[in-house]
């Protein structure tokens, strides 16, 4: 394992030694295209990253989604500030007051706990409070109406 660890590492120290056009070359077979309004800087990036991922694995589907998300919401909206999307960690108490009583959850490995019960999610766990369909990381405040 180490070694192919030491290959690829070797193989991207490699490329900072390439020059534009040289990188373009490689461009094709490892990229399938070659990026007409990328510098040699940009390309070694891009080429690094590609070997990494055929290596090591690439991101999961489900993170390639929201980066596409995230690059149209900048280019819809060059100020969008993205709320930070942190897994919540088991011990975690959720708070929430809502018509004048305080609601509190708890995040665990199997769910939410609220008042006793085991909830999957938190929009349950909002349902249950007010009666209505609602996001529960919007009612918790962990997101952002219209995000």
């Amino acid at each position: 394992m180490r070694s192919e660890e030491d290959a690829l590492e070797a193989e991207i120290r490699r490329l900072e030694a390439l020059g534009l056009d040289e990188l373009r070359k490689l461009c094709g077979p490892v990229l399938g295209a070659v990026p007409v309004n990328h510098g040699a800087h940009l390309l070694r990036r891009r080429l690094a990253y590609e070997l990494q991922a055929r290596a090591l694995g690439d991101l999961p589907a489900e993170t390639h989604r929201r980066l596409r998300r995230l690059c149209q919401s900048f280019k819809t909206d060059p100020q969008h500030k993205p709320m930070p999307r942190r897994p919540l960690k088991p011990g975690l108490v959720l708070t929430r007051n809502w018509q004048g009583v305080l609601h509190q959850v708890q995040v665990t490995d199997q769910g939410f706990d609220y008042r006793g019960e085991r909830f999957a999610s938190l929009s349950e766990v909002a349902r249950r409070i007010t009666g209505t369909r609602w996001s529960g990381p919007l009612f918790f405040g962990l997101k952002k109406a219209g995000s």
